[in-house]
């Protein structure tokens, strides 16, 4: 009985731990702004990723920053941060 005991508790852990991790994701998801992701994206103008920064825009169905849809924010912030 005390194997079941162990193998139980330590499934609930590594469970425990993915459900904080995914809150944690979610709740710094939710604090992404349209400023957060202008920031990145002018680092990245600066460095002559205007084309890329383009296409990026397009991909949301926008021509700029502002047309960009507040759902979409946490997505093409991670994106903008990998051009």
């Amino acid at each position: 009985m005390n194997d079941i005991n162990l193998v139980l508790a330590e499934e609930f852990e590594r469970l425990a731990a993915e459900y904080r991790a995914r809150a944690k994701q979610y709740n710094q998801q939710e604090d992404i702004t349209i400023h957060d992701i202008s920031m990145v994206l002018t680092e990245k103008m600066k460095n002559g990723k205007v084309k890329e920064i383009k296409t990026l825009l397009r991909k949301y169905g926008a021509e700029k920053l502002i047309e960009v849809k507040p759902k979409d924010y946490v997505d093409i912030f991670e994106e903008a941060k990998k051009i």
